[in-house]
């Protein structure tokens, strides 16, 4: 990981300089060296003009060469630059030209690809994103540092990657096959399940009868759609209405921001908010300099802002981002860009960190509904109730009846040690925690903003270190355990 750290930092710093194609490309050839290729060797070769037939040559960017052996070619773009097809279909060609299986093209990413025998096209095998400590490009400096290089070993990781793409491929076919028929393949498997089960008591006629009067679907979660994750979602209750149909009621986090005093909003508007004050407050900052400050992995997939571009060659307008005429920003270079609409409760409180680092005030209103039913960060509420934990800390919180979430408030003096007796799952996810929302103080843990937990549980192991059952450790200013609104 350290060699990919070495090998990126300078291309990130690049691209956020948005540098022209002739100093990344002088750039990836210094950085090839870091892989220990050896240009006065003669194996990092500059634009090398190779001739085909009589009368053609072609003249890649840079070809990788040892002891006159072509290894891979690497076709290099502005670091700003979306790939076309066109520039794909080059590469390919260069790769096919000189008889090698693998070429690399470095733009915005860098994408491995492997021309298979027999077969049409090279596929992309790998993209690697350019940022730090990213597990991917470990495995590309470990596959194309000098050193550990073999083209047998390459042709092998690039064939193990195709296997592993069509192995994805085929688990994709059969989600196909159950959405477009998801009624009877749930109604048979639940069949066969429950004829075993009750087998003896119920005839195998009797439980299709009953399953008949149930209609089932399958709907796929879109990755992108924050608030479709179970992440985001709090526990669902079930119900059946009179048709015999299984509808979900589910209960969702609906809290909402507020920035520098303004008006409380959901966490899309609220994230456009902060983009659109920066702007404001900034307005010579370039795009590349923006996407800086406002970086890709904050949101996720989308990233928080794309160009205008983009979203046009993705065929994403009209979806995923805020491109209405009077909602698209420009920056201080006359980019124009979209903000991703795309926020959940974990990757927005992303943008809640940034914006508090940026000077702006953010304030929380932590609200989930259901079925119209809404509770608030608010103690006048019938269904909130102050509560305290004095084990191994000196936490208070408010704790929701409606949904039995519970807020964690700042200032709550927390154990900063996770106790020896627990999983390695736990003491990574508490370290997590620690790091994200605590800071210390003359060698004692406070709680530096309102953390909200989807259980009494939850909230005590984070304030305890260890595992803990909330119901019995929060206590409300009675002195009852919170068992009592169970």
């Amino acid at each position: 990981m350290e060699e990919w750290n070495k090998f990126v930092y300078d291309l990130i710093e690049a691209k956020k300089k948005n540098v022209e194609e002739d100093k990344y490309h002088a750039l990836i050839e210094s950085q090839l060296q870091l892989l220990g290729w050896a240009k006065y060797k003669g194996e990092i070769c500059h634009k090398p003009n190779i001739p085909i037939g009589n009368r053609d040559h072609i003249q890649p960017d840079i070809l990788i060469k040892d002891n006159e052996e072509n290894l891979f070619v690497i076709e290099v773009k502005r670091p700003v630059h979306t790939q076309t097809e066109r520039e794909r279909l080059q590469l390919e060609s260069y790769m096919r030209q000189l008889k090698v299986e693998v070429g690399i093209y470095v733009g915005e990413n860098i994408e491995i690809f492997y021309d298979a025998p027999k077969e049409k096209s090279a596929a992309s095998i790998l993209k690697v994103p350019l940022k730090l400590d990213d597990k991917m490009g470990a495995k590309f400096v470990e596959k194309f540092s000098k050193e550990s290089f073999s083209r047998d070993a390459i042709v092998k990781f690039c064939e193990d990657r195709i296997k592993e793409m069509q192995h994805l491929e085929n688990l994709n076919k059969i989600k196909e096959s159950i959405l477009s028929d998801s009624q009877n393949v749930i109604l048979e498997s639940l069949k066969r399940t429950l004829v075993e089960k009750y087998n003896g008591i119920f005839s195998e006629e009797d439980i299709q009868g009953m399953l008949t009067s149930l209609r089932f679907s399958v709907a796929p979660i879109d990755p992108s759609d924050a608030s479709a994750s179970t992440s985001t979602a709090i526990p669902s209750t079930t119900s059946t209405n009179n048709t015999g149909e299984v509808t979900q009621k589910r209960m969702y986090d609906n809290t909402t921001y507020s920035l520098n005093g303004g008006s409380f909003l959901k966490k899309k508007h609220f994230v456009y908010a902060v983009v659109s004050e920066y702007v404001k407050q900034h307005p010579t900052k370039t795009y590349i300099e923006l996407e800086s400050i406002f970086q890709p992995e904050l949101q996720g997939s989308f990233g928080v802002i794309q160009t205008m571009q983009f979203l046009r060659e993705k065929k994403y307008q009209g979806k995923r981002y805020f491109d209405e005429e009077d909602e698209i920003l420009r920056s201080g270079d006359n980019i124009p860009f979209a903000v991703c609409t795309q926020w959940g409760k974990d990757n927005v409180q992303n943008i809640v960190k940034l914006s508090k680092e940026l000077g702006f005030h953010v304030e929380i209103s932590c609200t989930t509904s259901n079925a119209g039913v809404t509770t608030t960060n608010n103690t006048n509420n019938a269904n909130a109730v102050s509560c305290s934990l004095t084990r191994n800390a000196n936490a208070k919180g408010i704790f929701y009846i409606h949904d039995h979430s519970l807020i964690v408030l700042k200032g709550s003096r927390i154990n900063p040690i996770t106790l020896p007796k627990v999983t390695d799952s736990f003491r990574q996810k508490r370290d997590q925690q620690l790091s994200a929302y605590t800071e210390v103080i003359n060698g004692e843990c406070f709680v530096k903003e309102d953390v909200l937990f989807e259980s009494p549980s939850g909230a005590s192991q984070f304030c305890v270190g260890s595992n803990s059952n909330g119901w019995a450790e929060w206590k409300d200013e009675k002195g009852n355990a919170l068992a009592i609104y169970r």
